[in-house]
């Protein structure tokens, strides 16, 4: 696992993905997406994902990374009150 590409990055975002789940249950699905799977080849370019974490709600591109936890919740909070 040394070796495996963005694995601080992934480890991070577990947390993240909790948390979400904690704070939000089935309000919000969660999905996991692996880049190197074509089936979500449309969805990988659409939003030019890559290797790093990118968090994308309804459509909307959030983060590219790990955010903090206030700015994600924060982020998903104003866009579950106000949908584009």
């Amino acid at each position: 696992m040394a070796s495996f590409p963005q694995r601080a990055a992934r480890e991070a975002a577990g947390p993240l993905l909790v948390k979400l789940k904690e704070t939000y249950g089935d309000a919000l699905e969660v999905n996991i997406y692996d880049p190197r799977c074509f089936f979500w080849f449309f969805d990988l370019l659409r939003f030019s994902i890559r290797s790093e974490p990118t968090w994308i709600l309804n459509g909307i591109l959030l983060f590219r990374g790990i955010p903090a936890w206030e700015e994600l919740k924060g982020k998903v909070d104003a866009l579950l009150r106000h949908p584009r």
